[in-house]
């Protein structure tokens, strides 16, 4: 996995450094006596001398954008105060991201570097977000630019937005699990979930539906959503668009990348782990109220996916919220 951070005046040094360190968390878990995917992380900019960035702080890149190596993920992050200046003075970082882009990197912006992306034209006739001070300003300055105020993060074409650090770092947690797996956001929960609260589990707003563009599977995604404790079969999911199962479960794997099942699982084993952390609920009762038939099939399920049992996992997520001092 090869990360690019922009290293520019006003940047907020928060939106560079913590998902640097969620990314090491997460590439430096052990996962059945292997290593997961590797990470290298390159900071680039105009020039490799010191940036002063908030704060008064000095931070270094790594190389200027002319000499940068091609990325899988380039995050932007926000500027403080008004971000006018940077974005029109920006003209060799848009021309970067976009050559970036072109070469197949996914980009992520936070708060007004979103900015760049839309100086670019990257974000043309695309949905996007921003902070909501801005919110407003950055749709009169970008008109062609499909400006969302109600989503916290939003993903088209491989760009994500974020309109804050807050909503930065649940993205981060997304783009983790989708890379490394749930065994190793767990990892990166334990580490950092104390001080972040993730507030959700899909966190963005993709036109078309949740995460892709057939609007009928996503209608199913909603159902499943809604009805997480009821017996969920392929054939009942079929139904509800009225195909075979075999046609139904081809159109939903190449919407979502996964089998029905699969998304089921997944969906009732987050809402598992929100009711571990957030609630006093008995193993058993989490078992019950997120769809799991019998308190033996989840603990063994929980485990398998999580490395850890469901007693476990509350322990480790819950261990320093009640601590005294």
């Amino acid at each position: 996995m090869k990360l690019a951070f922009v290293v520019s005046p006003q940047a907020l040094l928060t939106g560079i450094a913590l998902p640097v360190e969620m990314f090491f968390a997460a590439s430096r878990h052990r996962v059945r006596r292997r290593w997961t995917p590797g990470l290298s992380v390159q900071l680039v900019g105009e020039h490799t001398g010191p940036t002063r960035v908030t704060g008064g702080l000095n931070i270094q890149a790594d190389c200027r954008f002319e000499d940068a190596d091609d990325a899988d993920l380039v995050f932007v992050p926000p500027m403080w105060g008004t971000p006018w200046p940077s974005i029109s003075q920006g003209r060799r970082l848009q021309s970067w991201l976009a050559e970036q882009y072109r070469r197949g990197a996914r980009l992520a912006a936070t708060g007004t570097g979103v900015g760049h992306l839309a100086m670019a034209g990257l974000l043309d006739r695309k949905v996007a977000t921003t902070h909501w001070y801005y919110l407003d300003r950055f749709r009169n300055r970008f008109p062609e630019v499909r400006f969302e105020g109600h989503h916290f993060v939003t993903h088209e074409d491989g760009i994500y937005c974020a309109g804050s650090i807050n909503s930065q770092t649940d993205l981060v947690l997304f783009l983790i699990e989708q890379t490394y797996g749930e065994d190793a956001l767990a990892v990166v929960e334990r580490q950092f979930m104390h001080e972040l609260k993730r507030t959700f589990s899909t966190p963005y707003f993709e036109p078309g539906g949740a995460v892709h563009h057939d609007e009928d599977i996503s209608l199913v995604q909603s159902w499943v959503r809604q009805h997480l404790t009821e017996d969920i079969t392929v054939a009942l999911l079929a139904t509800l668009l009225e195909q075979s199962e075999r046609n139904f479960s081809r159109r939903f794997r190449e919407a979502t990348g996964e089998s029905p099942m699969a998304y089921v699982l997944r969906l009732r084993l987050e809402h598992a782990r929100e009711l571990l952390r957030d609630t006093n609920l008995t193993v058993a009762e989490v078992g019950e109220a997120s769809g799991f038939p019998n308190n033996a099939y989840f603990g063994r399920v929980f485990r398998e996916k999580l490395s850890l049992s469901p007693g476990e996992y509350r322990k480790m997520v819950r261990s320093k919220l009640f601590t005294a001092g």
